[in-house]
């Protein structure tokens, strides 16, 4: 059992190699250099092959075990249905007794919506958002550059979410997420080219 300076260490390895995987160097499909990405990294290879593995569970890599990792495919069918799903979750999370939200405002509309999860307290709303939130973290660069909305959304969701409004979240969470289901085939293809 790990302790709690390795859990730290792990989960920190795990951010950073999700960001590595989000940033638009890889294209879908495109192999995991093992070497390649512990050398950038500054890491050996043996806890990035378990975070690797961790990611193959969460459908962010898939494995091909003669030949190593690589960065799952998702087209605009997956896509818009990421987002569906990631809708009910939120739905699921604000129709509980949401516990005190954060203090300060999350930097984010992402931030915001793991705090609505977190504050609900319901660990199995919890353990379905992070895994979409991991697959969803793959095309949200390029949701953002066609969509431009994430940064003027968490605003107004945070002001409403603290007046407890509920039915205004509802509205605003679901007009955000059918913005991006409805554009999920241009959100695919941006993502299909990556960025190098």
């Amino acid at each position: 059992m790990p302790n709690r300076v390795e859990r730290a260490r792990f989960d920190d390895l795990y951010a950073l190699v999700s960001d590595q995987l989000a940033d638009g160097r890889y294209r879908p499909g495109d192999r995991i250099g093992l070497k390649d990405l512990a050398s950038r990294l500054h890491v050996s290879v043996t806890p990035l092959r378990e975070v690797l593995s961790r990611l193959v569970g969460r459908d962010v890599v898939t494995e091909h075990r003669s030949e190593g990792y690589y960065l799952a495919r998702l087209d605009a069918r997956d896509i818009a249905e990421l987002y569906s799903l990631h809708l009910m979750c939120l739905n699921r999370a604000l129709r509980g007794d949401l516990r005190v939200m954060p203090g300060d405002p999350p930097a984010d509309i992402w931030a915001t919506f793991r705090a609505i999860v977190e504050a609900c307290g319901e660990t199995i709303v919890s353990d379905v958002h992070r895994y979409l939130d991991d697959r969803l973290k793959l095309v949200r660069r390029c949701d953002i550059a066609l969509l431009e909305d994430s940064a003027s959304a968490a605003i107004p969701l945070q002001r409403v979410l603290l007046e407890h409004n509920l039915d205004e979240a509802h509205h605003q969470i679901r007009a955000f997420h059918e913005r991006r289901i409805a554009a999920a085939a241009e959100i695919a293809l941006v993502f299909r080219r990556g960025s190098a």
